[in-house]
């Protein structure tokens, strides 16, 4: 019998090819004693706009992991350390400073240091921290807990640096051509899953997962329903035990057919 479902948001609940495809997550799951959970690189912010029904009796695991809430109350927190902020502040060499923007992600706002026009646009093609973006002159007046670190450079061999370099105190859990991604170290969304299973004491034989990216690989490895959304990464990659094109249909045809 499954006891909670968990799911990615971009391209996985909203499909690039149909961006409404997963809206009826997590009311599919209404009334039917089945945990749901969403587990995504965005902040809480995002995850109540796009899903208003999420914040009740949803497990939100935010940050890939790094911030998960239940009924608006706290299971974990793991924010990057503030001396590890500071010191990636000024950690970067000379030959990244001018090409790099960097935001630094809080639990309800999010701040750039100087100019960051690459990382606010970036931000608006994503519909991303709407209303919650801050200028700072230093991240000594970030005064929240840092939750994500998110670089933007002209020159993406930067992020091979940055991702090797930082390592021991950080995990790159994104990275693409335009932009990667930063949580503290050891933190993930199959980190987040297990710590959910757990306290709702789920095991990985009663709990579904469904992603599309890298950073979805840990939590699909740790469930026996995994699924990976074809054509993605994870698919390709061979990464889940299960592929499928509608989440909510599959939710509906496996989920609620075994309870």
């Amino acid at each position: 019998m499954i006891k909670l479902v968990c799911c990615d948001i971009d391209n996985t609940l909203l499909h690039k090819n149909d961006p409404a495809s997963g809206k009826g997550f997590p009311g599919v799951l209404d009334n039917t004693g089945i945990l749901p959970m969403i587990a995504t690189g965005r902040p809480v912010t995002d995850v109540l706009r796009l899903f208003p029904g999420a914040g009740k009796s949803t497990v939100i695991a935010a940050y890939d992991g790094a911030l998960v809430l239940f009924n608006g109350a706290v299971i974990s927190d793991r924010p990057v350390d503030v001396n590890i902020v500071r010191a990636f502040a000024d950690g970067f060499p000379e030959k990244l400073k001018a090409g790099c923007d960097v935001i630094y992600y809080g639990a309800t706002d999010c701040f750039t240091v100087g100019n960051g026009l690459r990382a606010e646009k970036q931000l608006a093609a994503d519909d991303t921290m709407r209303g919650h973006l801050k200028k700072v002159a230093s991240v000594a007046e970030i005064r929240e807990p840092v939750y994500k670190i998110s670089v933007f450079s002209e020159n993406p061999s930067d992020y091979e640096y940055l991702a090797a370099d930082w390592a021991p105190y950080l995990n790159c859990v994104f990275r693409n051509g335009k932009w990667c991604e930063f949580v503290s170290a050891g933190t993930d969304k199959g980190f987040a899953l297990g710590v959910v299973m757990e306290k709702f004491g789920v095991t990985r034989t009663e709990a579904m997962a469904f992603g599309d990216g890298v950073n979805d690989f840990g939590m699909l490895k740790a469930v026996d329903f995994s699924f990976a959304i074809e054509g993605s990464a994870a698919d390709r990659e061979d990464i889940a035990e299960f592929v499928t094109s509608d989440v909510i249909r599959t939710i509906r045809n496996i989920a609620l057919g075994l309870k």
